[in-house]
């Protein structure tokens, strides 16, 4: 492990994050919602970023014409969203800008290394089917803990079974949901905006993308917040 990276490990989110899946997930949102006569908007999609499932289905359900909201069951438009996630994403999903690079640094220092998504096992390993299942030392998945995000279970889960503390890591997230489990972990995180402001924090950093970053620029971006610490 590198000597001047300040952080026992990196724990990553997912979706938008490390996988540019996100225009995947309006793609299949909107063709599903227009598949039963509802338009799905920019605004409609990012209303879902960052899940949990449980809050896209009651968004998704609240968009209905009239005709399918009560003929359709709680969570069916999740169940539905899932199966159309799961194949498109084991066919070929993208890299971030950025990711790969910064990731194999990250395997070719020995960082210890989770994934930690609000998205379903199944989703999770049809993703990692596509960019590969050796990355990460630690996988979490929604499937994998009793509260997804915001609450902090899962990346508190990731770190107890890197055998690190969770305040010494650092988790790379771009959601307001990811972001707040993300800050109640206690951990250091960098935030990744994209289409909504982020939330802000004492151990938060903010930066456009992860293209041009290695570990040694990343350890920069935190020199004033590791000073105040």
């Amino acid at each position: 492990m590198p000597s001047n990276f300040p952080f026992s490990a990196v724990l990553w989110d997912m979706d938008g994050t490390l996988i540019d899946s996100e225009p995947l997930w309006i793609e299949q949102e909107r063709e599903l919602m227009e598949s039963l006569g509802a338009i799905w908007t920019e605004e409609d999609a990012i209303q879902c970023l960052g899940g949990p499932m449980t809050r896209v289905d009651s968004y998704m359900r609240s968009k209905l014409p009239d005709i399918h909201r009560d003929s359709i069951a709680p969570l069916e438009l999740a169940r539905r969203l899932l199966e159309r996630m799961e194949r498109r994403l084991a066919q070929h999903v993208p890299f971030t800008p950025g990711s790969f690079d910064i990731i194999t640094e990250m395997k070719s220092a020995q960082l210890p290394l989770a994934l930690v998504s609000a998205s379903t096992r199944p989703i999770m390993d049809a993703a990692l089917k596509s960019i590969g299942d050796n990355l990460f030392d630690v996988t979490i998945s929604d499937s994998d803990v009793s509260q997804s995000k915001p609450h902090p279970e899962g990346y508190l889960k990731a770190a107890d079974s890197l055998s690190v503390d969770i305040t010494s890591c650092l988790i790379i997230e771009d959601s307001i949901t990811g972001m707040n489990a993300a800050i109640s972990s206690g951990a250091y995180v960098i935030g990744l905006p994209h289409v909504s402001s982020l939330p802000m924090g004492n151990k938060v950093v903010h930066h456009p993308t992860l293209e041009g970053l290695s570990l040694t620029g990343i350890a920069g971006l935190f020199d004033s917040v590791l000073e105040r610490q």
